[in-house]
């Protein structure tokens, strides 16, 4: 195998400016700000192991590291577009992409992982451990890595999936789009009837019996004790990721460039920020710090 770490690139300075758009909060700054990015590709998606220690990828399977000084850029010669990455530890990692791909950090290096059984794009993915790994993608793809082991569990549809979570064999949820949603029932994946008629783009669980799923046309759906209840953002845009605070707090991002906050107190979303280029992924990495990412090798920090 190929060790894909290479010298860091050239830090450059995004200058695209940030607007202020719906006020903000108690203790939250009305602005999320440009960062130095060491890239003007796509960044697709985040993950904060802690406050010195956020990793995203994206276009030209680029992987960035921010070490609490910068970001550093890791040109590597893996899939051509990652789209999901996820961390079990400080030193365990996955991505996975498009062609089917997935590589995992051991060691200190990004390696590919070897015999894959499909080949369509991986859109996201669920660690449950370092050795046990969930991925569904495009072509209602959902495949299964336990302990060396690749399993095919598509559940047969044509839909493409972007959201995954499994607590255990018999117990999970798929989101994707046409409003699909599959719950984990008995080994198998069943059908469950949607509360909207959207295509599902991302899904955030707080726990095992709490999660939303966000949408097109600006749906949040929040799943509770096995009940579905529906929000809806005060723009008709498509959520592209969202993320949810302990005390109930949440937060979305779309490809509008706009990023909204939900009040758990009144129920409903308002616009925080906006930017004017599309956004993929949020996250948070301690408190009030957080992160979000989008075209152009955009990142933002608040």
């Amino acid at each position: 195998m190929t060790k894909y770490f290479v010298k860091a690139a050239t830090v450059v300075v995004l200058t695209l400016a940030c607007s202020s758009g719906g006020g903000s909060g108690p203790g939250e700054d009305p602005i999320w700000r440009p960062t130095h990015s060491p890239t003007a590709r796509d960044i697709h998606a985040l993950w904060a192991v802690g406050e010195d220690d956020v990793w995203a990828c994206g276009e030209g399977g680029n992987i960035l590291h921010y070490d609490g000084a910068e970001w550093r850029l890791d040109i590597t010669e893996l899939a051509p577009t990652f789209f999901d990455i996820q961390f079990v530890s400080a030193t365990a990692g996955w991505v996975c992409g498009k062609d089917g791909w997935v590589a995992r950090l051991e060691n200190g290096e990004w390696n590919r992982v070897a015999g894959v059984p499909r080949t369509e794009a991986l859109y996201a993915m669920y660690a449950r451990n370092p050795d046990g790994v969930w991925f569904c993608g495009a072509h209602g793809t959902v495949i299964h890595y336990q302990d060396g082991v690749w399993t095919d569990e598509s559940p047969g549809i044509s839909e493409d999936l972007y959201g995954i979570r499994v607590f255990s064999l018999d117990k999970g949820w798929l989101v994707g789009d046409n409003g699909r949603i599959m719950k984990r029932s008995n080994g198998t994946w069943v059908r469950v009837t949607s509360p909207v008629q959207a295509d599902y783009r991302c899904a955030f669980f707080v726990s095992e019996d709490e999660g939303w799923f966000g949408a097109s046309d600006g749906y949040a759906v929040h799943l509770k004790s096995g009940g579905f209840s529906k929000t809806r953002l005060p723009g008709a845009e498509t959520i592209t990721a969202l993320y949810f605070k302990q005390d109930g707090r949440g937060y979305a991002v779309t490809k509008a460039g706009n990023i909204y906050a939900y009040s758990p107190d009144t129920g409903g979303w308002r616009l925080w920020d906006g930017y004017n280029r599309q956004l993929y992924d949020i996250t948070f990495s301690a408190g009030e710090h957080g992160w979000a990412v989008g075209a152009g090798g955009t990142i933002l920090r608040h």
